[in-house]
């Protein structure tokens, strides 16, 4: 095989290999470029290093997308809050725009718990937990459980 034709050789083997809907089978696509045993080793050796330096680029492009979309989120809660208290503030429930409509809904009452009063009756073993479910039925029933309550809460609903 000329050196270009190997050049292009391990070229479209890296493409091939960074193609995700292309399936490669290493071994065999290497075992048919024709090659002396440690040239063939030395360009392994290059498509790992390259390999090796997409994949750390594409962890660090992980990194700092995480970083952003956490920074969004946090800006996204913020303006949620915001918007929540603001609406409260004005005795509003909902706001109808020409886009959406931003409104306070009741949330289902969730169950609140105080592990060490709650009987063990409403625990789940391995491991004990409370049997949220349970209370929360109970509870709406009008049950009085010692360690449990039930607690209304609102949130912001963007339709």
């Amino acid at each position: 095989m000329k050196l270009y034709e190997l050049t292009d050789a391990y070229q479209n083997l890296l493409e091939a290999i960074e193609d995700e809907e292309q399936e490669v089978n290493l071994a065999d696509t290497l075992e048919s470029i024709e090659e002396a045993i440690d040239n063939k080793v030395e360009n392994i050796a290059k498509l790992i290093k390259t390999m090796d330096a997409q994949a750390k680029v594409l962890k660090e492009e992980e990194a700092r997308l995480s970083a952003r979309r956490k920074m969004l989120e946090a800006r996204m809660d913020g303006l949620k809050r915001y918007t929540f208290s603001t609406l409260e503030q004005a005795g509003l429930t909902k706001v109808k725009g020409a886009i959406f409509t931003v409104g306070i809904r009741n949330n289902r009452p969730s169950v609140v718990v105080d592990e060490s009063e709650l009987p063990a009756e409403f625990l789940i073993p391995q491991p004990p937990k409370p049997d949220k479910q349970r209370l929360y039925e109970l509870l709406k029933d009008g049950q009085v459980i010692t360690g449990a309550r039930l607690e209304a809460s609102h949130s912001l609903s963007i339709r």
